[in-house]
């Protein structure tokens, strides 16, 4: 797939999620090449980020977005994972927000590690982002300082564009054919909030 391709199908869904107070800038490669991974991992992985961004920053503030063909030639210190030499896919999410310290940051992608308040997050969003990465093949590193914002960067492998590129999926003419009505049961406002965004986008009845 084309992660280009995948943020541009949800920059809707994204302004819709972050609201008025945060302004969204969107800076997208039109090179970028191919990587080997699931477009709605890739779409979870992007939404999780957005949102964490949004609660970063409660009084405003700007979401960058970008993603970027790059070589890499040695590791970069702020990945956890080492960063083999090659060519890449990068996708960068940055935010204004109040930013981390060093102490929070050793812990980011621990399961159930949050700093939100009590029924404010389940702490699972950061590590299902590490682990959908690093399935994908990818690392994914952060850079943070209190009151100056934080950059996620991934970095997924680019893969041959001659590589054998599965038969393009065709849809129906009108999502409605599709459409279902769902019962939607989260006692967690934020998980909940972000699901029915998600499923409304899909031309659900929720």
């Amino acid at each position: 797939l084309n992660l280009t391709d995948r943020v541009t199908d949800i920059v809707e869904l994204m302004k819709r999620v972050i609201g008025d107070n945060v302004q969204l800038v969107v800076t997208l490669d039109p090179t970028l090449g191919q990587i080997k991974a699931d477009p709605g991992q890739m779409e979870q992985v992007i939404m999780n980020l957005v949102v964490n961004a949004r609660d970063a920053m409660p009084q405003g503030g700007c979401l960058e977005l970008e993603t970027k063909a790059v070589s890499i030639t040695h590791s970069d210190s702020f990945t956890p994972d080492p960063l083999i030499p090659g060519s890449y896919v990068m996708l960068a999410v940055r935010d204004t927000g109040c930013g981390m310290e060093a102490d929070t940051l050793a812990q980011v992608f621990d399961p159930f590690f949050t700093t939100k308040e009590l029924g404010k997050g389940t702490g699972l969003g950061l590590s299902t982002v590490y682990g959908i990465v690093r399935q994908s093949g990818g690392v994914i590193g952060i850079e943070s300082k209190p009151g100056c914002g934080t950059t996620f960067t991934i970095y997924l492998p680019r893969i041959a564009e001659d590589a054998d590129q599965p038969e393009p999926v065709v849809l129906p003419q009108s999502p409605l054919e599709h459409s279902k009505t769902i019962l939607l049961v989260e006692d967690n406002d934020m998980v909940r909030g972000l699901a029915h965004t998600v499923l409304v986008a899909q031309h659900h009845t929720v």
